[in-house]
């Protein structure tokens, strides 16, 4: 269903639509937005619910063959209105709002991994993992005291990741207690650990464990896990959290991927 052109940037669905870009407003609504051409394609092909489509008028033909593929509402808006709700410096002139998946009680099957992200900050280190996490099959996300994935530059930076990955908030507590009654082995990225090209890993069942940019995994985890590495010429003492977390989850995953 396509309403009239709105014009005004305090039409109440508009200021609704630019509060997502605020964590407290998204949680508040359950809603997100996702910004461009490709990636709304993508969400609106199924990899998410769409609750509704902002178009600025003068492109609805450009943008006609993702229109037809979705049966909800379609909001066209003058370019200064598209520009009020996007967070871009140059819109593409289309932004879906996007229902928040649900995501069941924490239960990943037998044998599959988890990713748990400790307090990474940075929204594209954020959005990097993801979109790798995506890539690999690590699906099941665990977020302690992490950026919002749900941010604008964390959905853009995850190039679609965030469509195909389970995300859960939990404590370090909560994850490890976890962990330890399902006889998951806790893996730790971190630069004292063994070597993971020389390191045998048997247990199909473990966790993955990306920790602060500056600070590193938690003590708690240290102690609790199994420190692993990326090895590195002594000139450089360490690697982006985003680059190390992608080169070990497919280090791990490679050859079931």
């Amino acid at each position: 269903m396509i309403d009239g052109i709105i014009s005004s940037v305090d039409n109440k669905m508009i200021k609704e639509a630019r509060s997502l870009n605020d964590k407290k407003h998204r949680r508040f609504h359950g809603k997100f937005l996702v910004d461009g051409e490709k990636l709304v394609n993508e969400v609106v092909c199924g990899a998410m619910e769409v609750d509704k489509l902002f178009v600025e008028a003068s492109k609805l033909h450009d943008f006609s063959y993702i229109l037809e593929k979705f049966n909800g509402t379609v909001v066209p808006v003058t370019a200064k209105v598209l520009n009020s709700i996007s967070e871009n410096v140059t819109p593409q002139g289309i932004i879906a709002e996007v229902i928040m998946r649900e995501t069941a009680h924490f239960s990943p099957a037998e044998n599959e991994p988890i990713l748990i992200l400790d307090r990474i900050q940075d929204p594209g280190n954020l959005g990097t993992i993801i979109r790798t996490a995506a890539a690999t099959g690590f699906n099941n996300i665990v977020l302690i005291d992490t950026v919002d994935p749900y941010s604008p530059k964390v959905v853009r930076s995850s190039s679609g990741g965030i469509f195909y990955t389970d995300i859960f908030r939990m404590t370090e507590n909560e994850i490890i207690s976890f962990c330890k009654k399902r006889n998951i082995e806790i893996l730790i990225a971190d630069m004292g650990g063994e070597n993971i090209f020389k390191t045998q890993i048997e247990n199909k069942n473990y966790a993955l464990v990306i920790g602060n940019e500056g600070q590193g995994v938690s003590t708690t985890f240290k102690e609790t896990g199994r420190a692993i590495s990326l090895p590195m010429k002594e000139q450089m003492e360490s690697l982006n959290a985003g680059i190390s977390a992608s080169v070990l989850m497919y280090t791990l995953l490679g050859k079931d991927i």
